[in-house]
C-alpha cells in the first residue's frame, strides 16, 4: 500500500510512532490539564442551578453565606479553568511544534541524502513547499486534534453527564437532535481532503514560481521579462485564491448545519421545560442549569463538527510527507562494500551506457585514466561528458558496463570512501552563507587555519580574501552572493585543492575567471595535479592543451582520442572545435 492511499487512522497511528511518541510525556500532561478544564466548566451550570433555585426559596449548598459562597465560588473556578487553560495551551503548541520540528528535520536530512536524480527531478520550491507549508498544515491539525477531540470531547462527556444529572428526558431529547449532522459533516470533511491536496499542489507550484523568478532576476530584467513574470505570478496567487477559497467553501458549510440543529435543540429544549416547570416536575434552576449546560456544550460541539474536515487536510499533507520519506534513495552502499584507502587512483570505464528515463545519454564508453595522469574530456553540449563525470562519485549509476578504482567495482566501495577520494570543482561555484573561511574549510573539516591560507594561496584567492571587510572571517552572504563570480570560484578550488584528494574532478573549473586569475589558478592547478589522477571537462586551450590524453565525444560516445597535438593533425571534430574558438597551437 502506498502512502498515498493511506486512511486517516493509518497516517495518524505512523505519525505518531515515528514523530510523536518521544514527546508522550508533554501529551500526557496536556490531557491532565484538559481534564482540568472540562471538570472546572463543567461547575458554571451547577452553581447557576443552585444560585437560582436559592432564590425561588428553596433549599441549596449556598443555604448560608449566600452573597460570599457565590462569588468566591466562581471566581475560584475561574482562576483554576484559566491557569490550566493557559499550560494547556502552551503545552499542545509544544508538543504540536516537537512533532513539526521531528519532522523537518527528518525531512530534511532524508532529502539531502536522496538521490541527485530525485533532488533535481523538481525545482527547490517543490521541496520548500512540503517541508515548510504542509508540516504546518500537520502541525495545525496536531493542535486541533489535541484540543477538539480531547479537551472538547472532554467537555462534552463532562457537560453531558451534567444534562442528565439535571433532567434525564431532556437530556434524551438534545442527543436525539445532534446525531442528524454527523452525515453531511462526515461527507464534507471527505471532501475536505481532496481540496487540501490540491491547495497544497498549488502552493507547491507557487513556492517554486516565486523561487525562480527571485532566482532568475538578472535574467528576467536583462530580457525585459518584467511583465511576463508579474502574469505568471498573478495567475499562481489566483489558482492560488481558488484553491483556498474551495477548501474554505468546505469549511463554511459546517457551522451552518451545527447553528440549525442548536437552535432545534434550544427550542425543544424550552417548550418542554416550560411544560414540564408548569406541571411542578422541574424547578426554574434546574431548567437554567440545563439550558447553560447545553449552551455551553455548543461550542465543542461545533469544534467537533469541524474537526472531521481540519484532520482531512492535516491527514492529506501528512501523506505527502510520509510519501518523500518513504522514497529510498537507490545510490547506496552495499552491505558488503569494502572502504577504499589509495593514495593512487586509476579509473576505468567498461563498457559503461547510461540513460535519463528513456533517453540515452552513453553508449558503450570505455577508457581507463591510468593513475597520476590527466585526462580531458570536450564535445559539444549534450555529448555525455558531465555525465560520464558526475558517474565517478556515484551521483548516478550506470545502467550497464563497469566503472572501476585501481581494478575494484565502484559499487563495491563504500560511497563515504569513494567521495572521500575524490575532490570535486564544478563550473557552479557553491558557496554557503558562512565566512570565507568555512566555505574553504567544507573541503577538510579538520584543517588548520594555515592549510586553508595555503589552500588559497595556490588558487589564487589570498589576494581578494585579505582585501575583504573581515579577512578569511568576512560572511560571503547567501550562495555567496556578496562575491563576484570568480571570487567565489577561486574559494571553490581552494575547497578542492584543500581536501588533497588523489582524484581530481575539474568541469569547466576556470570558467568564470579573467585571463589574469586563470593563469595563475592553472600554475597551482598544474602543481595540485602531480602524482593525482585528473579528469576535466573545458573548452580553452589553456586548460587542456597539456592533458596527457583527449577524448571527444559526441552523442554519448567517444569519437577521436588522442593528445592536443595528434588530434589537431587528425583535423577531426577537435581540430574544428579548436578553430571555431579561435584557439591556437
Amino acid at each position: 500500500m502506498t502512502n498515498a492511499s493511506k486512511k486517516t487512522f493509518e497516517v495518524i497511528q505512523e505519525i505518531w510512532k515515528v514523530f510523536a511518541k518521544p514527546f508522550t510525556g508533554l501529551f500526557a500532561f496536556a490531557i491532565f490539564l484538559m481534564v482540568i478544564v472540562a471538570v472546572s466548566g463543567a461547575v458554571y451550570p451547577a452553581i447557576i442551578q443552585q444560585v437560582f433555585n436559592h432564590l425561588a426559596g428553596e433549599e441549596t449548598i449556598f443555604q448560608y453565606n449566600f452573597l460570599t459562597l457565590v462569588p468566591l465560588s466562581i471566581i475560584c473556578i475561574a482562576l483554576i479553568k484559566a491557569v490550566a487553560m493557559y499550560l494547556q495551551i502552551i503545552t499542545v503548541n509544544r508538543f504540536a511544534q516537537s512533532i513539526a520540528t521531528a519532522m523537518q528535520t527528518k525531512m530534511m536530512s532524508h532529502l539531502i541524502n536522496a538521490d541527485l536524480g530525485v533532488i533535481t527531478q523538481h525545482s527547490s520550491g517543490v521541496f520548500i513547499s512540503r517541508i515548510m507549508n504542509d508540516v504546518n498544515l500537520i502541525k495545525e491539525a496536531v493542535v486541533r486534534l489535541s484540543n477538539n477531540l480531547i479537551r472538547d470531547s472532554l467537555t462534552i462527556l463532562v457537560m453531558i453527564g451534567m444534562l442528565f444529572w439535571f433532567d434525564f428526558w431532556l437530556s434524551v431529547l438534545v442527543l436525539a437532535i445532534y446525531p442528524i449532522a454527523f452525515q453531511p459533516i462526515l461527507r464534507i470533511g471527505r471532501k475536505q481532503r481532496g481540496h487540501a491536496k490540491r491547495l497544497q499542489i498549488t502552493m507547491e507550484e507557487m513556492t517554486s514560481v516565486i523561487s525562480e523568478i527571485i532566482g532568475g532576476s538578472r535574467m528576467i530584467k536583462a530580457f525585459e521579462l518584467e511583465d511576463t513574470q508579474k502574469f505568471r505570478a498573478s495567475q499562481s496567487f489566483d489558482k492560488l485564491k481558488s484553491a483556498y477559497l474551495s477548501l474554505l467553501s468546505g469549511r463554511a458549510r459546517i457551522d451552518p448545519v451545527l447553528e440549525v440543529l442548536g437552535g432545534i435543540a434550544i427550542a425543544g429544549v424550552v417548550g418542554v421545560a416550560s411544560w414540564r416547570v408548569s406541571n411542578g416536575e422541574m424547578l426554574v434552576g434546574d431548567v437554567l442549569g440545563f439550558i447553560t449546560a447545553l449552551l455551553m456544550l455548543v461550542q465543542p460541539v461545533r469544534a467537533l463538527g469541524t474537526l472531521n474536515a481540519v484532520t482531512q487536510e492535516g491527514v492529506s499533507a501528512a501523506n505527502r510527507a510520509l510519501e518523500l520519506l518513504a522514497t529510498e534513495p537507490d545510490i547506496q552502499s552495499d552491505k558488503n562494500a569494502i572502504d577504499l584507502n589509495a593514495e593512487k587512483a586509476e579509473i576505468e570505464f567498461s563498457n559503461v551506457s547510461f540513460s535519463y528515463d528513456t533517453a540515452p545519454i552513453l553508449q558503450d564508453i570505455t577508457f581507463t585514466i591510468k593513475a597520476g595522469e590527466t585526462v580531458a574530456l570536450v564535445g559539444e553540449s549534450g555529448a555525455g561528458k558531465t555525465t560520464i563525470m558526475n558517474l565517478i562519485p556515484r551521483f548516478f549509476d550506470s545502467d550497464k558496463g563497469i566503472i572501476s578504482i585501481n581494478k575494484l567495482n565502484i559499487k563495491q566501495i563504500s560511497i563515504h570512501s569513494l567521495r572521500a577520494h575524490i575532490a570535486l570543482i564544478s563550473q557552479d561555484s557553491i558557496l554557503f552563507d558562512d565566512t570565507v573561511m568555512a566555505n574553504i574549510g567544507f573541503g577538510k573539516p579538520d584543517a588548520r587555519e594555515t592549510d586553508i591560507i595555503e589552500a588559497a594561496r595556490k588558487a589564487a584567492a589570498d589576494g581578494f580574501i585579505t582585501a575583504l571587510p573581515q579577512g578569511y572571517h568576512t560572511n560571503v552572504g547567501p550562495q555567496g552572493n556578496l562575491l563576484s563570480g570568480g571570487q567565489r570560484q577561486r574559494i571553490a578550488i581552494a575547497r578542492a585543492i584543500l581536501k588533497d584528494a588523489p582524484i581530481l574532478l575539474m568541469d569547466e573549473a576556470t570558467s568564470a575567471l579573467d585571463a589574469q586569475s586563470e593563469q595563475l589558478v592553472q600554475d597551482a592547478l598544474e602543481q595540485s595535479k602531480q602524482g593525482r589522477t585528473s579528469l576535466i571537462i573545458a573548452h580553452r586551450l589553456a586548460t587542456i592543451k597539456s592533458a596527457d590524453r583527449i577524448y571527444v565525444m559526441a552523442s554519448g560516445k567517444i569519437i577521436e582520442t588522442g593528445t592536443h597535438e595528434s588530434l589537431l593533425e587528425q583535423k577531426g571534430a577537435y581540430a574544428k572545435m579548436i578553430s571555431l574558438q579561435q584557439f591556437s597551437k
